[in-house]
């Protein structure tokens, strides 16, 4: 008789623990579903910002293959031209938040 209660209090505990194990994987793949839906939020927001700033230096009018090369160009050239494009950058968004026009 001993033997059955003890083979039923093991079996029970290990239903038990394999409920949680299956909770615990299912609270971990939301947590990771949660983490990729919001990366792919903030990855659509910065293409919509980038786009935005575009219009704002007024490159809008680039052709495509021209504004892609500017850019690539940049970054080829990044560390000279980091602080200077920076102080531009800045300069052009405080006047059109202020109203005015920066010169180019």
């Amino acid at each position: 008789m001993r033997t059955n209660h003890f083979h039923d209090r093991i079996q029970r505990a290990t239903q038990q623990l394999a409920q949680l194990q299956a909770r615990e994987l299912l609270a971990t793949q939301r947590r990771e579903s949660k983490a990729k839906e919001q990366a792919k939020r903030d990855e659509a927001r910065r293409r919509a910002r980038i786009g935005e700033l575009a219009f704002l230096a007024r490159a809008e009018a680039l052709e495509d293959a021209e504004l892609v090369g500017a850019l690539r160009m940049h970054l080829q050239n990044r560390n000279k031209l980091r602080e200077q494009a920076s102080d531009l950058g800045a300069a052009w968004l405080l006047a059109i938040s202020l109203g005015t026009e920066a010169s180019t």
